[in-house]
């Protein structure tokens, strides 16, 4: 556990390579481009009106960066990176035990 979101008649979905996993650096999260598995980001959580929407921007987390995605999408995030670091919205309502 990595905090606590408040939601709001809200939708929370996550994504996260060590689900359907079936080996070492092997999950099912890829890169479109090379087709091998996504290495910078190991969770995303995502918060959104929609359950499909915020299950979608969960996965698309891991490939490309939350700005690319906001002009198309109202959402907040919290992602947790390879190195530990977390990269959360500025808007994100509740609390990360960081």
């Amino acid at each position: 556990m990595i905090g606590v979101a408040h939601l709001h008649h809200q939708a929370l979905c996550a994504s996260a390579t060590s689900r359907r996993a079936w080996g070492p650096g092997l999950h099912h999260v890829l890169d479109g481009p090379t087709g091998l598995p996504t290495t910078d980001v190991l969770a995303a959580w995502v918060i959104a009106d929609d359950a499909a929407v915020a299950d979608a921007l969960a996965t698309a987390l891991f490939v490309t960066a939350p700005h690319r995605l906001a002009d198309a999408h109202r959402f907040t995030y919290v992602r947790l990176g390879a190195d530990g670091r977390i990269d959360a919205s500025p808007d994100f309502d509740g609390e990360l035990f960081t």
